[in-house]
C-alpha cells in the first residue's frame, strides 16, 4: 500500500468516524474510541493534521444550524462557520503535535493528546472527545475503563514498531484486559437500572420562557407539577425560571412553604444575578411586584445571547436552586464561551473553572451538568473526582432541537452515568 493511499485511507477513516459521532447516537459515540488511532496512522504530520481535522469538521457540522439559531440574527451568518472551522482547527492541534515519526512515542504522546483536549484551556471547547467512549465499551469499570480508552490506542500504535512476534503478544494481552473491563461491567444487573426512589426529572415544552407570559406560565406549572406528584425529588430543565429574585421568590413563597410541609424537594435551572444569593429572611409577599418582575422581561436579549435578561446590562447566572424541604444553589462552572462567557466584557458570566460540581440533595451527592457542560469532558471529570451518587443533567433544548446536539448530550450523560455506574436524572426543555 502506497503512503498516499494510507494517508487517504486514514482521512477517511477519521471523518467516518465524525460523522458517526455527530448523529448523536451511542454506537456513534463508541466509534470514536478509533479516532486516535485512524488519525495518527499517516505517514507524516501533515497527514495527520488532515484527517484530525476531517474528524471535527466532520462531527462538529450540527455547530453549524445550532450556532444559526442562537445567534440568530444579531450577527453575521458567517459567525457559525467560523466559530465550527476555528474550534476544529483548535482541537486538531494536540493531536497533530501528537504524531511521531517512532511509534514507540506513542505510548505516552496519545494520553497527553488527550489531556491537552479535555483540561482547560482547550477543555473549555473540548467537543465529541473520545474519552466519551468509555461508557459504553467499559460500563462500571469507573476510572479504569477511562484509562483504557486513553491508553489503548496508544499501545496499538506503539506496536507497529515492534517485532511481530512482541507486537503479537502487546495487542493479546491488551485486548484481554480491554475484554475484562467489558464483560466484567456487563454482569448482573442492567447498568441503566441504577435509580433512586423518588427522585423524577421532568421534561417541559415552554420554548424561550423569557418571551412574555411564558415564564408565568413555566412557574405555574411547576408548582402544579409539585402539588399533584408524590415525588420527593422534582428536577426541572435549565432556565426554567429566567430569574429568580426578590420579587420572584415571593411569588413562590407559598408552593416554597408547601413542598416544605412535604419534605418535597425542588431542582429547579434559574438565572440568577451575578453576586446575588437566596434570602432566608423573605420579604412579605408582595403579588403586583411579583407579577411585574415576571411580566417585565427583555424577551430579545436571551434571544441573543441566551445570558442576559432585562433592560439594563445585567448579567445572568445560569443556577441550579435547591428550594422546598432542603436549599442550596450551585453555578454553571462553564458557561458558553462568548455567548455568556465573554473574557473581555464588563457584562459577562464568569467562567468557574474550580467551582463546585457536585451539591447535597436528599442525602444524595448530585454531579450537576447545566446544558454546555454535558457535551464537554472536563466538567464530567471533575465532578467524579468529588465521589457522587447520582449525575443530574438539566439544558433548554429549543435553542437546538433541529439539530443532533440534545441527541448527543443525553447519549453524552448516558455514557457518563454507564461507565461510573451511577443513577441518572434529565430534564430538558424544548
Amino acid at each position: 500500500m502506497t503512503q498516499r493511499l494510507e494517508n487517504a485511507l486514514s482521512f477517511c477513516a477519521a471523518t467516518a468516524i465524525g460523522l458517526a459521532v455527530s448523529t448523536g447516537h451511542s454506537v456513534g459515540l463508541a466509534a470514536a474510541a478509533g479516532m486516535p488511532i485512524a488519525c495518527l496512522l499517516p505517514g507524516s504530520r501533515k497527514a495527520a493534521f488532515e484527517s484530525t481535522l476531517g474528524y471535527y469538521i466532520a462531527g462538529l457540522w450540527p455547530m453549524i444550524p445550532g450556532l444559526q439559531r442562537y445567534i440568530g440574527s444579531s450577527a453575521s451568518p458567517l459567525i457559525p462557520f467560523a466559530i465550527w472551522l476555528f474550534a476544529a482547527m483548535l482541537l486538531s492541534i494536540p493531536w497533530t503535535i501528537a504524531w511521531a515519526d517512532r511509534p514507540a512515542k506513542y505510548v505516552w504522546r496519545v494520553p497527553l493528546a488527550f489531556i491537552a483536549t479535555t483540561i482547560p484551556p482547550l477543555g473549555i471547547i473540548g467537543f465529541i472527545s473520545p474519552l466519551t467512549a468509555a461508557g459504553y465499551l467499559f460500563p462500571s469499570a469507573s476510572w479504569a475503563g477511562l484509562a483504557a480508552v486513553a491508553f489503548l490506542p496508544g499501545v496499538l500504535l506503539a506496536a507497529r514498531g515492534m517485532a511481530p512476534r512482541v507486537r503479537v503478544a502487546e495487542g493479546c494481552l491488551a485486548f484481554a484486559a480491554c475484554g475484562f473491563l467489558a464483560i466484567s461491567g456487563r454482569v448482573g444487573p442492567p447498568v441503566e437500572a441504577s435509580t433512586i426512589p423518588g427522585w423524577v426529572g421532568v421534561n417541559t415544552h415552554f420554548g424561550d420562557v423569557s418571551q412574555p407570559f411564558r415564564d408565568y406560565a413555566a412557574a405555574t406549572f411547576i408548582q402544579q407539577k409539585a402539588a399533584e406528584s408524590p415525588a420527593r425529588v422534582l428536577i426541572f430543565p435549565e432556565f426554567i425560571v429566567p430569574r429568580w429574585s426578590e420579587a420572584t421568590e415571593a411569588f413562590w413563597r407559598r408552593a416554597l412553604d408547601r413542598c416544605g410541609k412535604r419534605n418535597q424537594i425542588l431542582v429547579i435551572g434559574a438565572g440568577m444575578p451575578s453576586n446575588a444569593r437566596i434570602r432566608n429572611d423573605r420579604p412579605a409577599f408582595d403579588f403586583a411586584a411579583a407579577i411585574d418582575a415576571l411580566e417585565s422581561r427583555d424577551s430579545s436579549s436571551l434571544a441573543t445571547t441566551k445570558a442576559f435578561v432585562g433592560s439594563s446590562p445585567e448579567s445572568v447566572e445560569n443556577t441550579v436552586l435547591v428550594v422546598g424541604a432542603s436549599s442550596g444553589e450551585l453555578y454553571q462552572r462553564v458557561p458558553v464561551p462568548i455567548g455568556m462567557w465573554r473574557p473581555f466584557s464588563n457584562v459577562s458570566v464568569p467562567l468557574r473553572l474550580n467551582g463546585p460540581g457536585v451539591i447535597e440533595i436528599d442525602h444524595q451527592r448530585a454531579a450537576v451538568l447545566i446544558c454546555y457542560e454535558e457535551i464537554l469532558t472536563f466538567p464530567v471529570l471533575a465532578s467524579m473526582l468529588r465521589h457522587p451518587t447520582a449525575i443530574i443533567g438539566i439544558s433548554n433544548s429549543f435553542w437546538f432541537d433541529e439539530t443532533t446536539i440534545p441527541a448527543y448530550q443525553a447519549a453524552a450523560l448516558k455514557g457518563w452515568a454507564r461507565l461510573f455506574r451511577l443513577p441518572l436524572f434529565m430534564a430538558v426543555n424544548s
